[in-house]
């Protein structure tokens, strides 16, 4: 009989293959969160978990520089049901066939779907999901096409699912902090105690502004006579009702009142 007629064993055939090499490792540009992570930054096969309380904005500021120095790479990228309050950045504009965009709907598994199929046809790419729940199932197609055509994985969730149970590789809970910087909450399922990291995470245009208490024309800040400790607005009522409105948007967005 002709042993040549039957399949080589499976685990000839793995034995038969090359060694894999080290996963690849994106910094993320945060020095201090890259010392907390495994490897030292954004890892190539893994699930990074990101619950975020302002999605669009701070998951992007956090991890920005790692998809550019992906994409510099030849890295290509994807982002599925991304919010539509993603920042405009316009370097992502300038990515044109380099970059996909999908909107399959707020069901999970849809979303994991087209995440999984674009990345079968993108090996080692940048995928970036944007999910409200997660089902098992969903946890386990994403980890598994992770694994095996090694992209750099990220799914951002709502800042409440923190709580929750996580199978990611790598979960970072971010918790606005004082002025402009950002506490993250860096996660492993290998790790007995969470490792809280603070960022900051302004961006360069913010930088280089001075944190005044800028007021519009005609508003004025006067001190209380009856009592200095406090401070009043004087001027029209849409005036003061336009200041406060944009003052409770600063506050809200982790920014300080005043320097």
């Amino acid at each position: 009989m002709n042993d040549a007629s039957f399949p080589t064993p499976w685990w000839q055939r793995m034995l038969s293959q090359p060694s894999p090499t080290a996963p690849r490792c994106l910094p993320t540009g945060h020095a201090r969160l890259d010392a907390a992570l495994p490897g030292g930054g954004w890892r190539a096969g893994q699930v990074l978990e990101v619950c975020s309380p302002q999605a669009g904005e701070a998951e992007w500021r956090l991890l920005g520089e790692a998809v550019r120095r992906g994409v510099m790479q030849g890295q290509a990228l994807a982002l599925i049901q991304p919010p539509r309050s993603l920042p405009h950045d316009p370097w992502l504009s300038s990515l044109d066939e380099h970059l996909t965009c999908c909107w399959p709907g707020p069901d999970s598994q849809a979303i994991v779907e087209a995440g999984i199929q674009w990345l079968q046809a993108h090996p080692g790419g940048l995928l970036l999901l944007w999910a409200q729940e997660m089902t098992p199932p969903a946890w386990r197609a994403l980890t598994r096409a992770a694994r095996r055509h090694a992209g750099h994985v990220l799914l951002v969730r709502p800042a409440v699912t923190r709580w929750d149970d996580s199978p990611a590789d790598v979960r970072l809970g971010l918790l606005p902090g004082r002025g402009r910087h950002w506490d993250v909450r860096v996660q492993t399922p290998a790790s007995a105690a969470a490792v809280l990291v603070r960022v900051s995470l302004q961006d360069e245009a913010a930088a280089r502004a001075p944190a005044t208490l800028a007021t519009p024309s005609g508003l004025k800040i006067v001190v209380d006579p009856a009592d200095r400790r406090r401070t009043a607005l004087c001027g029209t009522l849409a005036q003061v009702c336009d200041e406060l409105d944009r003052l409770a948007r600063r506050e809200a967005q982790g920014w300080p009142l005043a320097a």
